[in-house]
C-alpha cells in the first residue's frame, strides 16, 4: 500500500521560536515529530539533529528490508532511533552550549502492509479509523499493549502494528494532542487531504492554547489502485525520494541538495 501524507507546524507564544521539527519522506515511507525539551538548552538544534539523523539513517539502510519482513523493519527503526540518540549526544559533547539537549521522537516507518513506530517522550500517534481515533502509543491512556513492542531502558520504544487501506495516521507533538482526538478531526479525516488535516489540527491546538509550539504530520493509507490527494491536484516538485515537506528550520538548503516544495 502506498502513503500520502502532510505536516505542518506552528510556534507558541509570541511565534518566534519554534522547538519542533517535522519530516515528511514519502518515497522512503518515513514520517517524523520531534519536540526539543523546552527546559533545555537549544531545543530546536536538538529536535532538527534528530530529524535529520532518522531520515539520513533510513535513506543509507532501505534498501535492505524484504517487503514483508516485519523483525527487520522493526530492527532498522531501533538502529535509526540509536543513531539519532547518538547524534545528538554527539553534537553535546562537541558545543559545551548544548549541555542538557534532548528532544522527544515519534517516527513512523511505513513499509508495505506494515507500520513500525518508534517513540521517545510525550509525543504520539493516533490511528483515525472507521471516524474513530485511537491511541498508538501504549503510553497513554486507553492504548493497548502493542504487538512486538522492543524497549531500551525508559529511553524509547519500537512496536509495529498492521496498516489498512483509508487509516489516517497522526503523529503529534504535545501541544497538539488534544486536538488530534476533538471528534470533529475523526470525522473530518477522510474528507481532507493530509495536508489540510494536519494544518486544521495546528490551528484548532493553537486556538485552545496559543502558549504551545504545536506540529502535525498526517499519513494516508492508499489501497492499491486508490486515487490519493496528490493525484487530485498538482503534482509538487519532486524530490529524491519523493515529496519532501518540512519547516525550514529542519534543514539548510544546501543540504544533501534537496528540492523542497
Amino acid at each position: 500500500m502506498d502513503t500520502e501524507a502532510g505536516g505542518a507546524s506552528r510556534a507558541g507564544g509570541a511565534g518566534l521560536h519554534n522547538e519542533d521539527a517535522f519530516l515528511v519522506e514519502q518515497g522512503l515511507g518515513l514520517y517524523v515529530v520531534c519536540d526539543g525539551a523546552g527546559g533545555a538548552p537549544a531545543g530546536e538544534v536538538a529536535a532538527r539533529i534528530a530529524a535529520e539523523a532518522l531520515e539520513d539513517f533510513v535513506d543509507w539502510t532501505i534498501a535492505e528490508l524484504e517487503r514483508e519482513d516485519e523483525e527487520a523493519a522493526r530492527r532498522l527503526v531501533e538502529r535509526a532511533m540509536v543513531h539519532a540518540l547518538d547524534e545528538i549526544a554527539h553534537a553535546e559533547r562537541d558545543d559545551p552550549k548544548l549541555d542538557g539537549l534532548t528532544t522527544t521522537i515519534t517516527m513512523l516507518l511505513a513499509h508495505g502492509d506494515l507500520g513500525v513506530i518508534g517513540q521517545r517522550g510525550d509525543s504520539c500517534a493516533y490511528r483515525i479509523r472507521r471516524r474513530r481515533v485511537e491511541p498508538l502509543t501504549a503510553e497513554h491512556e486507553g492504548a493497548e499493549a502493542a504487538p512486538h513492542a522492543v524497549t531500551h531502558g525508559s529511553d524509547f520504544r519500537v512496536f509495529a502494528f498492521s496498516l489498512e487501506p483509508r487509516d489516517t495516521i497522526v503523529l503529534c507533538t504535545d501541544g497538539a494532542e488534544a486536538a488530534v482526538r476533538d471528534e470533529s478531526i475523526a470525522t473530518s479525516a477522510a474528507s481532507l487531504s493530509p495536508q489540510l488535516l494536519a494544518s486544521r489540527i495546528v490551528s484548532e491546538a493553537h486556538r485552545r492554547n496559543s502558549s504551545h509550539d504545536a506540529t502535525a504530520v498526517v499519513i494516508r493509507v492508499r489501497g492499491e489502485g486508490e486515487a490519493g490527494w496528490l493525484a487530485l491536484s498538482s503534482e509538487p516538485r519532486g524530490t529524491a525520494f519523493g515529496h519532501t515537506l518540512e519547516p525550514v528550520s529542519t534543514k539548510t538548503p544546501e543540504r544533501r541538495g534537496r528540492t523542497r516544495s
